[in-house]
Formats: C-alpha cells, sequence, structure tokens
C-alpha cells in the first residue's frame, strides 16, 4: 500500500504543476481581461443582483493578480506534493513510524491543494463572486478537485506497518 500512496501523491502533484503549466500557457485566454478570472470577479455571467454586484471588480491589476495567485499557490501544492512523494519513495522500505513522518511534505502540499479549491474556488468565488449561477461548470470542477485532494488525504495519512 505504501506505494500506492506514493503514487497518489505523486500523480496530485503532477496535476497541480500541469494546472500551473496551463495556466501559464493560456495566460492570454483564461486571465486575459476577458477570461475566467475577469469574468468570475467581474460577476459578469451571474444574476447582476444589485445589492450583490458592489462586489464586482473590473480592474486588469486585480485580475492578474488573481491569476498569478492562482498559479503560484498551484505551483505551491504541486512542488510540495511532489516534493513528499519523493520523500515517501525513499521510505517506502523504512519503519512504519519514518515512513509516516516521510508524508509531511505531500500532505501538506494536498492541504495546499484543498485549501486552493475550498476557499479559492468555492467560498471566494462560488459565494463571494456568485459563480454557482453562471452556466460554467467551475464549482463542480473545483469540488472535484477538492474531493480528490482529501480522499487522498485521508488515506495517506493513515498509518501503515
Amino acid at each position: 500500500m505504501r506505494v500506492g500512496k506514493v503514487l497518489m501523491v505523486l500523480a496530485l502533484g503532477l496535476f497541480m504543476v500541469l494546472a500551473a503549466f496551463n495556466n501559464v500557457l493560456t495566460w492570454g485566454g483564461a486571465f486575459s481581461a476577458d477570461g475566467a478570472v475577469a469574468m468570475t470577479i467581474g460577476m459578469q455571467e451571474t444574476g447582476q443582483h444589485p445589492n450583490l454586484m458592489w462586489r464586482a471588480i473590473d480592474s486588469p491589476i486585480i485580475v492578474a493578480l488573481g491569476a498569478i495567485g492562482i498559479i503560484l499557490v498551484e505551483i505551491a501544492a504541486g512542488v510540495l506534493a511532489l516534493w513528499g512523494a519523493l520523500n515517501m519513495w525513499k521510505a517506502r522500505a523504512d519503519s512504519a513510524a519514518d515512513f509516516h513522518a516521510s508524508k509531511e511534505k505531500g500532505l501538506l502540499g494536498l492541504s495546499v491543494m484543498a485549501v486552493l479549491y475550498l476557499l479559492g474556488f468555492q467560498a471566494v468565488a462560488g459565494e463571494w463572486f456568485m459563480v454557482w449561477q453562471t452556466p460554467a461548470p467551475t464549482i463542480l470542477a473545483a469540488f472535484i478537485n477538492l474531493a480528490m485532494a482529501l480522499l487522498v488525504m485521508l488515506w495517506v495519512n493513515t498509518k501503515d506497518d
């Protein structure tokens, strides 16, 4: 089971690094003035309720900072998870206590991933900027990513004999 845990942490680390890489490559699309971040914080596809629209932000600087923040958190989560997977791989034949201790960086990376999708996408984008009202499947995708992180964290954090 140790190798399976290593592979799951490795997979999610790779997932997050690829997410950051793809976001950098598509900067002119998703993160442009009319891209996903701008549409989200500008509340462009929401119900446009007058009591909520004061939250909308249309500053290109804030859009860029939001996009850069997402990418940096994705990189941090990915690198920590990959680092943790390497530590776990090196400790796979060690004692249960040593293997359990080797999980620290991987679990931290998965925690960062979970926080990104729960706080960043579900709470901030979903509720503050009302993305749940849009036709885009952003909230569902964020929930799937959150669930992957949490399920792997739960399994990886179990004790090993």
